[in-house]
């Protein structure tokens, strides 16, 4: 039996962070009022949502009011811990469930916009439309689709973040609300490598995160996140009594190679490389991406979606092998990024939105020579 397809301007496929900003920045263009937007996602409201950490220096397409901002990082840099003022850019700590509820906000009030629960079973470009067949045998048709799902059965990452993030709370005053601790190795234990961040929302109350890298192609062992975390609040901060109000956990799939648009079958968020290949940070690179592809679509018609430059790719990929092949000496690595004392011109560097000349600067105050040794690159 033949099923006549169903077109719409713009279909969207899968309703995480990526999916919805599209359909949000799309439903803000006044040169777009009317566009028809299919948002196809069969996740439903079963998201596990997480807490985001972010850095921004100048204002967001979203009226997010973050849980906490910090203007100044407290860093290990090797000998010793550092705390560095941040002169333009502003840590911040929300929730996915604040920014998914900005981004509907936005998207329930577009009358031409409809939501389906359900699966993609194939989507094939052609030269002016794209066809998007579901799973049940329906068949859709638009100007363009974009995809934000995940790549394709048999594409593995090379290496997989996790981590655990824990709220807690102490009797005493513990925590300087101004000052975010980011990526401190200082656990004591190394086996396997991993590093944690603070981020207090008051002097008693913080969100202390534990993050390890793995290999993604082998599994390993149950990390005790739990046991971690409070060795190190012990042995570190001095913090021998907490209580916990909340515990999620998460992966991030790091160093996923983008996957190729096909004509009008766009890729955007994860499988586009929208997400940072060596830290996993993407929300603000995911906002700024799908607000870029919505004015194109509305000045000219067409959809122009920014790719990462390869100089960040090549600067991306001893670090990655790196912690693959020799994670003590990532960590070293790691640590020496902030010994220029720069902690504004190192978050562009993270956010890839350097200079050459900045890049040199940085570079300059770091082992490079460990980038340079063959099995790296080979």
């Amino acid at each position: 039996m033949t099923h006549r397809a169903q077109e719409y301007d713009v279909i969207i496929a899968g309703g995480g962070l990526a999916g919805r900003s599209l359909a949000c920045f799309l439903s803000r263009e006044p040169a777009l009022t009317g566009t028809r937007i299919l948002i196809i996602d069969d996740a439903g409201d079963h998201y596990a949502h997480r807490s985001l950490i972010y850095w921004h220096d100048k204002a967001l397409p979203l009226p997010l009011v973050p849980v906490a901002t910090f203007t100044s990082l407290a860093v290990d840099a090797g000998s010793a811990q550092r705390v560095l003022p941040l002169t333009r850019h502003r840590l911040c700590l929300t929730s996915s469930r604040t920014v998914f509820r900005c981004l509907d906000d936005v998207i329930d009030a577009n009358p031409h916009v409809t939501r389906l629960d359900a699966q993609i079973s194939r989507v094939r470009a052609h030269r002016g439309s794209v066809e998007v067949a579901l799973s049940d045998g329906r068949l859709l048709k638009a100007s363009y689709c974009f995809d934000s799902t995940v790549p394709p059965p048999g594409i593995k990452a090379p290496l997989l973040m996790s981590g655990e993030v824990r709220r807690i709370r102490t009797p005493h005053e513990s925590f300087d609300p101004s000052i975010a601790t980011f990526i401190d190795f200082r656990s004591g234990n190394h086996n396997p490598v991993h590093f944690h961040c603070v981020l207090p929302v008051s002097d008693r109350e913080a969100f202390i995160e534990v993050t390890r890298i793995m290999p993604g192609r082998r599994p390993g062992p149950e990390f005790p996140f739990e046991q971690a975390t409070s060795a190190y609040l012990r042995e570190v901060w001095g913090v021998s009594e907490f209580s916990t109000l909340s515990v999620e956990r998460g992966c991030i799939p790091l160093g996923i190679r983008s996957s190729p648009s096909r004509g009008r079958h766009v890729r955007i968020g994860t499988p586009s490389g929208a997400v940072k290949a060596t830290t996993g940070y993407g929300f603000t690179r995911i906002l700024r991406q799908t607000q870029h592809i919505a004015s194109s679509l509305a000045t000219t018609g067409s959809a122009d979606v920014p790719r990462p430059s390869p100089r960040f790719r090549w600067y991306d990929k001893p670090v990655l092998r790196m912690w693959k092949h020799d994670p003590e000496q990532a960590v070293q690595f790691m640590k020496a990024a902030f010994t220029s004392g720069d902690a504004d011109l190192v978050l562009d560097f993270l956010d890839e939105r350097t200079t050459f000349a900045e890049e040199q600067r940085l570079l300059g105050s770091m082992p490079v020579t460990m980038l340079l040794q063959p099995r790296l690159w080979i």
